[in-house]
Protein backbone atom coordinates (compact mmCIF):
# COMPACT_ATOMS: atom_id res chain seq x y z
CA UNK A 1 0.00 0.00 0.00
CA UNK A 2 1.47 3.34 -1.08
CA UNK A 3 0.31 6.23 1.07
CA UNK A 4 1.44 9.83 0.52
CA UNK A 5 1.18 12.53 3.20
CA UNK A 6 1.29 16.16 2.06
CA UNK A 7 3.00 18.54 4.48
CA UNK A 8 4.69 21.90 4.76
CA UNK A 9 8.46 21.83 5.01
CA UNK A 10 9.07 23.58 8.34
CA UNK A 11 10.75 21.65 11.13
CA UNK A 12 7.52 21.46 13.12
CA UNK A 13 5.44 20.43 10.10
CA UNK A 14 7.93 17.67 9.33
CA UNK A 15 7.81 16.48 12.95
CA UNK A 16 4.02 16.22 12.64
CA UNK A 17 4.17 14.42 9.30
CA UNK A 18 6.79 11.98 10.53
CA UNK A 19 4.72 11.27 13.63
CA UNK A 20 1.74 10.48 11.41
CA UNK A 21 4.02 8.29 9.28
CA UNK A 22 5.29 6.47 12.38
CA UNK A 23 1.76 5.70 13.54
CA UNK A 24 0.69 4.55 10.08
CA UNK A 25 3.65 2.17 9.84
CA UNK A 26 2.96 0.84 13.33
CA UNK A 27 -0.61 0.07 12.31
CA UNK A 28 0.17 -0.96 8.71
CA UNK A 29 3.75 -2.32 8.66
CA UNK A 30 3.71 -3.21 4.96
CA UNK A 31 2.70 0.31 3.86
CA UNK A 32 4.98 2.51 1.77
CA UNK A 33 4.42 5.89 3.43
CA UNK A 34 5.95 8.89 1.66
CA UNK A 35 6.02 12.63 2.42
CA UNK A 36 5.19 15.26 -0.20
CA UNK A 37 6.50 18.69 0.84
CA UNK A 38 4.60 21.75 -0.39
CA UNK A 39 5.02 25.46 0.30
CA UNK A 40 2.11 27.51 1.66
CA UNK A 41 1.24 31.17 1.15
CA UNK A 42 2.18 31.76 4.77
CA UNK A 43 5.61 30.26 4.15
CA UNK A 44 6.17 32.38 1.03
CA UNK A 45 5.03 35.69 2.58
CA UNK A 46 6.93 36.14 5.83
CA UNK A 47 6.20 39.86 6.24
CA UNK A 48 2.42 40.34 6.35
CA UNK A 49 0.89 40.10 9.82
CA UNK A 50 -1.11 36.87 10.17
CA UNK A 51 -4.33 38.68 11.06
CA UNK A 52 -4.20 40.50 7.70
CA UNK A 53 -4.53 37.27 5.74
CA UNK A 54 -8.14 36.83 6.87
CA UNK A 55 -9.81 33.42 6.76
CA UNK A 56 -7.97 31.88 3.81
CA UNK A 57 -6.13 29.06 5.56
CA UNK A 58 -2.73 30.43 4.56
CA UNK A 59 -0.81 27.52 6.09
CA UNK A 60 -3.15 24.80 4.81
CA UNK A 61 -4.46 25.58 1.32
CA UNK A 62 -1.56 24.23 -0.73
CA UNK A 63 -1.29 21.08 1.38
CA UNK A 64 -5.00 20.41 0.93
CA UNK A 65 -4.78 21.18 -2.79
CA UNK A 66 -2.35 18.28 -3.09
CA UNK A 67 -4.97 16.07 -1.43
CA UNK A 68 -7.91 17.26 -3.54
CA UNK A 69 -5.95 16.75 -6.78
CA UNK A 70 -4.84 13.25 -5.76
CA UNK A 71 -1.14 14.03 -5.41
CA UNK A 72 -1.42 12.84 -1.80
CA UNK A 73 -3.90 10.67 0.09
CA UNK A 74 -3.86 12.86 3.21
CA UNK A 75 -2.68 16.25 4.42
CA UNK A 76 -0.99 16.89 7.76
CA UNK A 77 -1.69 20.13 9.62
CA UNK A 78 -1.50 21.90 12.92
CA UNK A 79 -5.23 21.78 13.61
CA UNK A 80 -5.19 25.34 14.95
CA UNK A 81 -4.26 26.57 11.45
CA UNK A 82 -7.25 24.90 9.79
CA UNK A 83 -10.38 26.85 8.88
CA UNK A 84 -13.60 25.43 10.31
CA UNK A 85 -15.14 25.17 6.84
CA UNK A 86 -12.88 23.08 4.63
CA UNK A 87 -12.45 23.27 0.87
CA UNK A 88 -15.18 21.53 -1.12
CA UNK A 89 -14.48 17.83 -1.43
CA UNK A 90 -12.26 17.74 1.64
CA UNK A 91 -12.86 16.28 5.12
CA UNK A 92 -11.10 16.12 8.45
CA UNK A 93 -10.28 12.42 8.44
CA UNK A 94 -8.48 12.06 11.76
CA UNK A 95 -6.36 13.59 14.50
CA UNK A 96 -3.36 12.44 16.49
CA UNK A 97 -3.20 12.42 20.29
CA UNK A 98 -3.11 15.93 21.68
CA UNK A 99 0.13 17.36 22.99
CA UNK A 100 0.30 20.17 25.56
CA UNK A 101 -2.40 22.69 24.63
CA UNK A 102 -1.07 25.70 26.53
CA UNK A 103 0.87 28.74 25.37
CA UNK A 104 4.44 29.25 26.58
CA UNK A 105 6.47 32.37 27.36
CA UNK A 106 10.13 32.56 26.39
CA UNK A 107 12.39 35.34 27.64
CA UNK A 108 16.13 35.88 27.36
CA UNK A 109 16.83 35.50 31.07
CA UNK A 110 13.90 33.31 32.11
CA UNK A 111 11.79 36.18 33.44
CA UNK A 112 8.11 35.31 33.87
CA UNK A 113 5.26 37.40 32.52
CA UNK A 114 4.39 39.09 35.82
CA UNK A 115 8.03 40.13 36.31
CA UNK A 116 8.74 41.64 32.90
CA UNK A 117 9.54 45.36 33.28
CA UNK A 118 6.88 47.80 32.07
CA UNK A 119 7.38 48.59 28.40
CA UNK A 120 8.97 45.25 27.60
CA UNK A 121 8.43 44.13 24.01
CA UNK A 122 6.56 40.80 23.87
CA UNK A 123 6.15 39.24 20.43
CA UNK A 124 3.38 37.04 19.03
CA UNK A 125 1.76 36.39 15.67
CA UNK A 126 -1.67 35.72 17.18
CA UNK A 127 -4.59 38.11 17.72
CA UNK A 128 -5.78 35.87 20.57
CA UNK A 129 -2.44 35.95 22.38
CA UNK A 130 -2.17 39.70 21.79
CA UNK A 131 -5.54 40.32 23.46
CA UNK A 132 -4.75 38.02 26.38
CA UNK A 133 -1.33 39.60 26.91
CA UNK A 134 -2.86 43.09 26.87
CA UNK A 135 -5.44 41.98 29.43
CA UNK A 136 -2.81 40.47 31.71
CA UNK A 137 -0.19 43.20 31.30
CA UNK A 138 -1.51 46.38 29.64
CA UNK A 139 1.82 48.07 30.43
CA UNK A 140 3.73 45.85 27.99
CA UNK A 141 4.28 46.52 24.29
CA UNK A 142 2.90 43.60 22.28
CA UNK A 143 4.50 43.42 18.84
CA UNK A 144 3.84 41.27 15.77
CA UNK A 145 6.31 38.59 14.69
CA UNK A 146 6.48 36.14 11.79
CA UNK A 147 8.67 33.17 10.90
CA UNK A 148 9.12 29.60 12.08
CA UNK A 149 9.99 28.73 15.68
CA UNK A 150 13.77 28.88 15.16
CA UNK A 151 13.51 32.29 13.46
CA UNK A 152 11.43 33.71 16.30
CA UNK A 153 13.76 32.36 18.98
CA UNK A 154 16.73 33.84 17.12
CA UNK A 155 15.04 37.28 17.16
CA UNK A 156 14.59 36.94 20.92
CA UNK A 157 18.21 35.95 21.52
CA UNK A 158 19.62 38.85 19.50
CA UNK A 159 17.50 41.33 21.44
CA UNK A 160 14.85 42.32 18.89
CA UNK A 161 12.22 41.57 21.54
CA UNK A 162 12.24 40.86 25.29
CA UNK A 163 9.92 37.85 25.24
CA UNK A 164 7.96 35.56 22.93
CA UNK A 165 4.71 33.66 23.29
CA UNK A 166 4.48 30.42 21.30
CA UNK A 167 2.60 27.13 21.50
CA UNK A 168 4.10 24.87 24.14
CA UNK A 169 3.46 21.78 22.02
CA UNK A 170 5.55 23.06 19.13
CA UNK A 171 8.46 23.95 21.39
CA UNK A 172 8.46 20.59 23.11
CA UNK A 173 8.11 18.68 19.84
CA UNK A 174 11.20 20.49 18.53
CA UNK A 175 13.21 19.77 21.68
CA UNK A 176 13.04 23.39 22.89
CA UNK A 177 11.05 22.82 26.06
CA UNK A 178 13.98 23.82 28.24
CA UNK A 179 13.76 27.36 26.85
CA UNK A 180 10.26 27.89 28.28
CA UNK A 181 10.26 30.47 31.07
CA UNK A 182 6.61 29.97 31.96
CA UNK A 183 3.57 28.02 30.81
CA UNK A 184 0.59 30.33 30.23
CA UNK A 185 -2.58 28.39 30.90
CA UNK A 186 -6.19 28.71 32.05
CA UNK A 187 -8.05 30.63 33.19
CA UNK A 188 -6.16 33.73 31.99
CA UNK A 189 -4.77 32.12 28.83
CA UNK A 190 -6.97 29.70 26.91
CA UNK A 191 -5.31 28.17 23.83
CA UNK A 192 -6.34 28.46 20.21
CA UNK A 193 -8.96 26.05 18.92
CA UNK A 194 -7.18 22.76 18.21
CA UNK A 195 -3.84 23.87 19.64
CA UNK A 196 -1.56 20.89 20.26
CA UNK A 197 -3.54 18.63 17.89
CA UNK A 198 -2.27 17.33 14.55
CA UNK A 199 -5.12 17.22 12.01
CA UNK A 200 -5.29 14.86 9.01
CA UNK A 201 -7.35 15.77 5.95
CA UNK A 202 -8.49 13.53 3.10
CA UNK A 203 -10.89 13.64 0.17
CA UNK A 204 -14.45 13.40 1.42
CA UNK A 205 -15.20 10.66 -1.11
CA UNK A 206 -12.11 8.59 -0.24
CA UNK A 207 -13.56 6.00 2.13
CA UNK A 208 -10.42 3.84 2.07
CA UNK A 209 -8.20 6.69 3.28
CA UNK A 210 -10.80 7.69 5.86
CA UNK A 211 -10.66 4.17 7.32
CA UNK A 212 -6.86 4.27 7.41
CA UNK A 213 -6.82 7.63 9.20
CA UNK A 214 -9.49 6.46 11.63
CA UNK A 215 -7.18 3.62 12.64
CA UNK A 216 -4.60 6.09 14.01
CA UNK A 217 -7.05 8.67 15.38
CA UNK A 218 -7.06 9.42 19.11
CA UNK A 219 -10.62 9.27 20.52
CA UNK A 220 -10.25 12.01 23.13
CA UNK A 221 -8.42 14.41 20.80
CA UNK A 222 -11.09 13.82 18.15
CA UNK A 223 -13.88 14.75 20.56
CA UNK A 224 -11.99 17.83 21.77
CA UNK A 225 -11.38 18.89 18.18
CA UNK A 226 -15.06 18.47 17.30
CA UNK A 227 -16.20 20.56 20.28
CA UNK A 228 -13.69 23.36 19.76
CA UNK A 229 -14.14 23.58 15.99
CA UNK A 230 -17.94 23.61 16.35
CA UNK A 231 -17.58 26.44 18.85
CA UNK A 232 -15.41 28.51 16.51
CA UNK A 233 -17.69 27.85 13.55
CA UNK A 234 -20.70 28.92 15.60
CA UNK A 235 -18.90 32.12 16.54
CA UNK A 236 -18.00 32.67 12.86
CA UNK A 237 -14.45 33.27 13.95
CA UNK A 238 -11.37 32.47 11.88
CA UNK A 239 -8.26 30.65 12.99
CA UNK A 240 -6.74 34.00 14.01
CA UNK A 241 -9.77 35.46 15.84
CA UNK A 242 -9.35 36.60 19.49
CA UNK A 243 -10.95 33.38 20.74
CA UNK A 244 -9.48 30.96 23.25
CA UNK A 245 -11.00 27.56 23.93
CA UNK A 246 -10.13 24.35 25.74
CA UNK A 247 -12.18 21.17 25.61
CA UNK A 248 -11.29 18.23 27.85
CA UNK A 249 -12.53 14.72 27.10
CA UNK A 250 -12.31 12.19 29.92
CA UNK A 251 -13.78 8.72 29.40
CA UNK A 252 -17.38 9.32 28.28
CA UNK A 253 -17.69 13.00 29.14
CA UNK A 254 -16.44 16.26 27.70
CA UNK A 255 -16.31 19.85 28.96
CA UNK A 256 -15.40 23.00 27.07
CA UNK A 257 -14.53 26.52 28.19
CA UNK A 258 -14.20 29.52 25.88
CA UNK A 259 -13.05 33.13 26.15
CA UNK A 260 -13.78 35.74 23.45
CA UNK A 261 -11.88 39.02 23.83
CA UNK A 262 -11.71 42.53 22.43
CA UNK A 263 -8.41 43.30 20.71
CA UNK A 264 -7.19 45.41 23.63
CA UNK A 265 -8.15 42.76 26.18
CA UNK A 266 -10.39 45.12 28.12
CA UNK A 267 -13.59 43.17 27.44
CA UNK A 268 -14.33 39.47 27.25
CA UNK A 269 -17.19 37.00 27.19
CA UNK A 270 -16.51 33.68 28.93
CA UNK A 271 -18.58 30.50 29.10
CA UNK A 272 -18.55 26.76 29.75
CA UNK A 273 -20.54 23.69 28.74
CA UNK A 274 -20.26 19.96 29.41
CA UNK A 275 -21.99 16.74 28.40
CA UNK A 276 -21.51 13.26 26.91
CA UNK A 277 -18.52 12.77 24.62
CA UNK A 278 -20.64 11.59 21.68
CA UNK A 279 -22.30 15.03 21.60
CA UNK A 280 -19.01 16.97 21.50
CA UNK A 281 -19.93 18.96 18.39
CA UNK A 282 -23.37 19.88 19.69
CA UNK A 283 -21.91 21.02 23.00
CA UNK A 284 -19.52 23.33 21.17
CA UNK A 285 -22.41 24.73 19.12
CA UNK A 286 -24.46 25.35 22.27
CA UNK A 287 -21.61 27.21 23.92
CA UNK A 288 -21.13 29.35 20.81
CA UNK A 289 -24.82 30.30 20.81
CA UNK A 290 -24.61 31.27 24.48
CA UNK A 291 -21.52 33.43 23.89
CA UNK A 292 -23.11 35.12 20.87
CA UNK A 293 -26.19 35.95 22.93
CA UNK A 294 -23.90 37.73 25.38
CA UNK A 295 -21.98 39.85 22.86
CA UNK A 296 -19.15 37.62 21.60
CA UNK A 297 -19.96 38.08 17.90
CA UNK A 298 -19.63 41.84 18.23
CA UNK A 299 -16.13 41.47 19.71
CA UNK A 300 -15.07 39.20 16.86
CA UNK A 301 -16.48 41.56 14.21
CA UNK A 302 -14.75 44.52 15.81
CA UNK A 303 -11.46 42.63 15.82
CA UNK A 304 -11.90 41.68 12.15
CA UNK A 305 -12.71 45.27 11.20
CA UNK A 306 -9.70 46.57 13.08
Amino acid sequence: MKFTLATRGSALALWQANEAKRLLLARFPAADVQLLIVHSAGDKDKQTELARFGLTGIFTAEVDHAVVTGAAQAGVHSLKDMTTTLEAGLALGGVLARGPAEDALLSRDGTKLASLPPGSRVATGSARRTAMLRRARPDLEVVAIRGNVDTRVAKLLRGDVDALVLARAGLERLGLGAKIAETLGPPEFLPAVGQGIVGLTCRASDERTARILAAITDREAWAEAQAERALLKGLRGGCNAPVGSRARAVENGISIRADVLSTDGSRSVVGERSGPIEKAGSIGEELAADLVSRGAAALIEAARAG
